[in-house]
Order: structure tokens, then sequence, then C-alpha cells
């Protein structure tokens, strides 16, 4: 019972404060993620609840849960997913590895009603790497305590009293990544744009995405050192404190990754 009522409290503090944005469960900036295609991202990272039986978006972007090895049977809300695994997320992979199930495809509680889907590796790739002025619309940064990368709308419009610094004079741009120029550099760059929850409202008011890290792999402190984002394939959305991979290849049944849909934005 008290799980329960935990539950109802959150459902009900995650739907009020989606009520600050225009669209329930979105953040409004918009992206490109092909030379056609732009979407916009859901408001934080998907989780489920056994005890509801729902898929919901966290109360907030910089919300993980996270667990390198999920352990179904212990835990009753996760937010880190087997591949494909939208209709059946307790699986540890979609029962065919040739068959991806979106989770965008299944009813999302605090999700607005939208059509929500997975990015393909592509589209990670170009929204990180390739869409125009990209170096320019990406940084490390650390939101309420966690650390992870910043992606910022095509259309920017810098809040006036807050400070951001991108990737543009501390990277090395590759074909496949984006790396820190001198990975010996103990540099955290999480330590440069640090924003409170306050803070952070104003940088996602005006359309900004943060990407959490999620997995506690090699980790000394107890935090999470790196983050691992789906795509619709085998390749999937890498983020270290070294470098960022936005289609890096793996062994789809031998993960449990972190999710976060988008909607597509509809041209008028």
């Amino acid at each position: 019972m008290k799980k329960i009522l935990f539950f109802g409290a959150m459902c009900a503090a995650m739907l009020l404060a989606s009520c600050d944005s225009k669209e329930e469960g979105t953040i409004n900036g918009v992206f490109s993620v092909s030379e056609t295609k732009q979407v916009k991202f859901s408001s934080g990272n998907l989780q489920y609840s056994k005890t509801v039986g729902t898929l919901q978006f966290a109360e907030h972007q910089w919300v993980i849960l996270g667990e390198e090895h999920v352990d179904w049977d212990e835990k009753d809300v996760f937010d880190m997913f087997g591949w494909g695994t939208g209709n059946k997320p307790t699986y540890e992979r979609c029962e065919d590895e040739a068959q991806f199930v979106d989770w965008g495809t299944q009813p999302i509680m605090n999700g607005g009603g939208y059509q929500w889907r997975t990015l393909t590796a592509e589209e990670w790739q170009y929204v990180v790497m390739d869409r125009p002025n990209a170096i320019n619309l990406i940084a490390y940064g650390t939101v309420e305590g966690a650390k992870g990368i910043i992606l910022l709308p095509d259309a920017w419009e810098q809040p006036s009293d807050v400070q951001f610094t991108s990737l543009a004079d501390t990277a090395k741009v590759t074909s496949s990544s984006i790396d820190v120029k001198n990975i010996s550099d103990e540099t955290d760059l999480t330590s440069i744009n640090v924003y409170d929850a306050a803070t952070w409202e104003k940088m996602e008011t005006a359309g900004a995405v943060f990407l959490p890290l999620t997995t506690w792999s090699f980790s000394d402190d107890g935090k999470p050192t790196e983050g691992e984002y789906w795509s619709t394939s085998d390749d999937y959305m890498s983020i270290s404190l070294a470098s960022i991979w936005p289609a890096r290849g793996c062994t789809v049944s031998a993960f449990e990754m972190a999710v976060r849909l988008v909607k597509d934005v509809v041209k008028e």
C-alpha cells in the first residue's frame, strides 16, 4: 500500500510539473534529426512501474534510477530496458531480436497522448554531430548533481542570465565521435556548465535537453560514469566523460540501457 501511495504522489507531481510545458511530457525545443525531419524530446527518461503497470517519463530530465543490470524481481520502478521491449518492459530483451517493439507505441501515463518513438542510430548521429552548427549546440554539464550532456535546439536563444559553454573549443570531432581534446587531462568538463533546479528551468524553458549519465561502470564514488541510450538498432548513443559516440555498436541482448523518446514535429 505504501508503494502505491508513494507512486500516486509521484504521478501527481509529474502531471503538475508537465503543466508548465505547452505540450505535456514535452521539451519545447525543436531539433533536426535529418535534413528533412525535426523532433521534440520527452521531458525525462522513460520509466516503468510494475505496481501500476505503466510507462511514464521521469519527473525531471536529470532524474535517473540506473543500474548496470536490472533485477526486475527486486525493483518496482526502473529506467533501464532491454532492447526493443516496448510491449514487455520487464524482459531483458525482445523475444525476437529482429522485431524491435518501440516503447513509444505503448501508452505513457504523462505523455500527453502523443505518438512517441525512439530515434534511429542515424538520427542520433545527426542531432549530436551532423546538424548545422552542431558543435556549438552540445556540451557536458551537471544538473542538480547529475552529470551528462546538454543538447540545444536548432534555433537556440540563450537566457540572458544563464551561462553556457559549448564543446566548440574543448573537443575534437571525428567522423563518429566527439572527443575531449586531451583525454589524458583529467579535467571534468561537466564542471563547466553547472545548474541547480531553478537555473536549469530557464534552460529547459528555452528548449534545452539534458541526457544524464545512467550506468555505474568503473565508478569509484557510487555515481554514474557513462550514459547509454537505445536507438532502434543495435547501435546505441554512448556518453562518457572523455567522448560522445552517437551510434556505437553492441550486442543487443547483452545490456539494459536508458530510453529517451521523441515525437515528430509536423510541419504545417
